[in-house]
């Protein structure tokens, strides 16, 4: 289904059931509309975390209002590599080191993930300190950050949470911006749960 067959689809909940539509649609508008992360930044980490929620839908909507924004096809395409980071870091946790995921970024751990993956742990290192390091590309620290952050809560990652919450100072983070990263996740979570009902509607009708 196209982003506007979809759009169109969804755009009938108000009147099927407005009163349970209104629960998620209010709280979705709080997110999006309030708060103290600037709007254009906002849709920066919601094309980011779409990656990670797996919501083509949610991508194309938030890539529109991204653009609409002023955001540059470098940011968004740094930050979903930035949520990559997140999510391959995060499949990796079960098998990794704590020594070794606490210090990425603070030291370096090329050699310590030889012994776990011999072949891949230069490349892999470089992916996955891209959250803990000076930026290097188009996106600030802060921004950075807050995208990692996220994508760790739409991952439900709480070692990435954590490591995030001790480091988001030193970057310039504050914790009111972090809570809202969060609220960003949850919004996008539930948004990519809400799409599904296009496709009811679609079946049904």
């Amino acid at each position: 289904m196209s982003i506007h067959e979809t759009s169109k689809q969804l755009a009938k909940l108000p009147k099927i059931h407005p009163a349970f539509f209104r629960k998620y649609r209010s709280f979705a508008d709080d997110v999006w509309q309030k708060g103290v992360i600037l709007h254009r930044d906002k849709e920066i980490i919601a094309v980011s975390v779409t990656s990670v929620t797996k919501c083509s839908y949610c991508t194309k909507f938030h890539c529109q209002k991204a653009k609409n924004a002023g955001a540059t096809v470098q940011e968004l395409v740094e930050g979903v590599i930035i949520a990559t980071s997140i999510e391959a870091g995060n499949a990796l946790l079960p098998s990794l080191p704590e020594n070794v995921f606490q210090n990425l970024g603070a030291e370096n751990q090329a050699e310590a993930l030889r012994a776990w993956y011999p072949d891949q742990h230069e490349n892999l290192e470089e992916l996955l300190v891209l959250p803990f390091v000076e930026a290097s590309g188009v996106l600030s620290n802060r921004l950075i950050l807050l995208i990692a952050y996220a994508s760790a809560h739409a991952l439900h990652s709480q070692e990435y949470i954590q490591r995030i919450q001790e480091i988001a100072s030193s970057f310039g983070v504050t914790e009111a911006e972090l809570r809202e990263a969060s609220l960003i996740a949850a919004a996008l979570r539930a948004g990519s749960t809400v799409k599904h009902v296009a496709d009811i509607l679609e079946t049904i009708e």
